[in-house]
């Protein structure tokens, strides 16, 4: 089917199919809770996405909708002027939205990561998560990547052994200092 220029988005065509499409749901989440000062919020994504995309017709997102659906254009670089206009908000309400040219909320919302940092953050956790040696855990680590257990991990994992055999379980079995 041949587009004019003119027209932003076909209609008739399923929602996400159209090339120039702002995604920002998928079918198997079409609502979530954003925590908020005022509390939990339920957003409707399927109206957020609609709306971002120029498809409000007769119907308002709520303020909550609203302000998520303004912070996602702005990431995506769509002038203020274009913003109020698909989401139905004075430009008063916008500035007091936004004071200033950046988004609050864009760190907590970005979704779109490239590989880099996306393999900076995993980095990072499992540096966090890492099992200490004189854990049952660090021994655990240790047999993982087929290295000798060191002496306090030897130690963590006879006393684990033991607290296994008296509970059934290795859940709560004291650690040896390192």
């Amino acid at each position: 089917m041949i587009r004019p220029e003119s027209s932003r988005v076909v209609r008739g065509v399923p929602v996400g199919r159209n090339r120039d499409w702002i995604p920002v749901t998928t079918l198997a989440v079409p609502t979530v809770w954003l925590a908020t000062a005022d509390g939990l919020v339920c957003l409707d994504l399927v109206a957020v996405e609609l709306a971002a995309n120029g498809l409000r017709d007769g119907w308002t997102l709520t303020s909550h909708e609203a302000a998520f659906t303004a912070d996602l254009l702005l990431q995506r670089g769509m002038p203020p002027g274009v913003i109020n206009r698909l989401i139905g908000v004075s430009g008063a309400t916008f500035r007091k939205w936004f004071p200033t040219d950046d988004t609050p909320l864009h760190e907590a919302l970005t979704r779109i990561r490239s590989r880099a940092e996306v393999g900076k953050l995993a980095a990072e956790r499992a540096h966090q998560n890492r099992a200490q040696c004189g854990t049952y855990n660090g021994a655990l680590r240790h047999r993982k990547r087929g290295e000798p257990l060191c002496s306090p991990c030897r130690e963590a994992k006879k006393v684990a052994d033991r607290h296994y055999r008296a509970h059934g379980t290795y859940i709560g079995a004291p650690g040896v200092a390192a």
